[in-house]
């Protein structure tokens, strides 16, 4: 029987339009580009005695495809970041830290401006998900909010901050699947662990977002998609 939560029934999670009058049917979408890089998806990194090592490289298509700077406008506010992914106001409140499990010709630790010998493993991070614990690195994006405030001063700003973090995991797990690795995100944090082990006043900097990046499993998850061509498109 379906669990329900606060016996409420469940509701639907994606709508048709099977009662329309009138339906116009889309092809699939091309499986070239972008596209086809799109439809890979990202998988939940499990089963951690079977993950294999990513590269430097592949890691670093990740980050700087999310935070990576291109360029820098100068205005009167002085010279603005302008980076691969929408930032209000150029603001670019995100920094980002890896946790190293299992990068090659890199040491395992906590990479910033420095590194830790000893981490606190990836379930424990992310709030005891186990199924993160092949995850080769962990990305999380901490948002320094007194970049963006400094310039909106109202409650749009936090929302801002927030909304920013998407647009950057997002090109981070298209990196990945582009690298043929997988990778997952999750606002799931265990915040007490990762601002003691960062050294971060929660008032003024925050983990927001994680990114879980890694080796496809061989062993299958929920989280993989399956042949898209046998899957009926439902208008």
């Amino acid at each position: 029987m379906t669990e329900r939560v606060l016996n409420v029934p469940p509701v639907s999670l994606f709508t048709t339009n099977a009662d329309a009058a009138r339906v116009v049917s889309l092809p699939p979408p091309r499986d070239n580009g972008c596209f086809g890089v799109m439809k890979v998806g990202a998988a939940i990194v499990a089963d951690g005695s079977a993950a294999g090592a990513i590269t430097k490289e592949q890691l670093r298509d990740c980050l700087f495809s999310g935070i990576g700077i291109v360029g820098l406008a100068r205005t009167d506010l002085g010279e603005l970041p302008l980076k691969t992914t929408p930032s209000g106001g150029a603001r670019n409140p995100y920094e980002a830290y890896v946790l190293a499990y299992n990068v090659q010709d890199l040491p395992n630790g906590l990479y910033h401006y420095s590194a830790l010998d000893t981490l606190p493993s990836a379930e424990t991070v992310l709030g005891g998900q186990d199924w993160f614990s092949g995850a080769s690195a962990l990305i999380l994006l901490v948002a320094t909010f007194a970049r963006t405030a400094w310039k909106y001063r109202h409650p749009t700003g936090f929302r801002v901050v927030l909304i920013e973090a998407g647009h950057i995991a997002q090109n981070m797990l298209l990196a990945a699947t582009a690298n043929g690795l997988v990778a997952t995100p999750t606002c799931a944090l265990n915040d007490n662990v990762i601002e003691t082990m960062l050294d971060i006043d929660p008032v003024m900097r925050s983990p927001i977002y994680a990114v879980a990046v890694g080796t496809r499993s061989e062993t299958a998850t929920i989280a993989d998609l399956v042949d898209w061509s046998a899957v009926e498109h439902q208008q």
